[in-house]
């Protein structure tokens, strides 16, 4: 499984994100600002995996200090196509910005939250 982080990760332009597996989970570890810069990059890393027959992800934010809407855009079109697909695109560790971002447009309604990694795996294992 590291071949195929360091495989696609290497199709990517810049972006702050580091990428682990676990189980069957693909986990994102994303840091800094998303932003139109570089939200598109984000969704064509989820359709690598995709394309790769990867289809539960966990979206770490835990390090993101802001979130634009290209940024919501991005992951809601992933978490369609995963969804679609039978998979999962969970979100852990929204706070700050971000989490008032997703509080004042009710997303908390659309996405899965949850505190942290572990709760998102437990919550959807198979």
């Amino acid at each position: 499984m590291e071949n195929i982080h360091k495989e696609i990760l290497g199709l990517m332009g810049k972006i702050n994100i580091d990428c682990r597996d676990d189980g069957d989970f693909v986990i994102f570890d994303l840091k800094g600002q998303l932003d139109i810069y570089n939200s598109g990059e984000l969704e064509k890393l989820i359709d690598a995996y995709v394309d790769r027959g990867f289809f539960k992800f966990i979206i770490n934010l835990e390090k993101v200090s802001y979130l634009d809407s290209s940024t919501i855009s991005s992951f809601l079109s992933s978490r369609q196509k995963v969804k679609k697909l039978g998979g999962y695109f969970l979100l852990v560790h929204l706070t700050g910005a971000p989490k008032e971002v997703f509080d004042m447009a009710k997303l908390h309604e659309v996405f899965e939250l949850y505190p942290d990694v572990a709760s998102a795996m437990n919550d959807h294992s198979s």
